[in-house]
């Protein structure tokens, strides 16, 4: 460890960049405004909205795991891999 440099804890996360057919892309064309939505924009900006959250932890866990401070560029300092497919929005 070099002096004055922080230090990050593990574990490490590697996010796969896919291509958005696999996700953002079924966000856009999903069936219903609710389907796959952890959260609504109206109102109250950002406001959780847990009435679907089954079928909303995918979406949710991408948007988190894309700010963590765990998450690393360097897939070969990895502990896990994330493969960002939202399956349930198929649903």
């Amino acid at each position: 460890v070099q002096e004055g440099k922080p230090v990050r804890k593990r574990p490490f996360i590697y996010i796969y960049d896919l291509p958005p057919d696999f996700n953002t892309r079924i966000l856009q064309y999903k069936n219903t405004q609710g389907a796959c939505n952890w959260r609504m924009f109206g109102s109250n900006v950002q406001e959780p909205y847990m009435e679907l959250a089954p079928y909303a932890v995918e979406a949710y866990l991408h948007e988190t795991l894309l700010i963590s401070k765990h998450r690393t560029m360097d897939a070969s300092e990895a502990d896990f891999f994330y493969v960002p497919i939202y399956l349930t929005c198929y649903m």
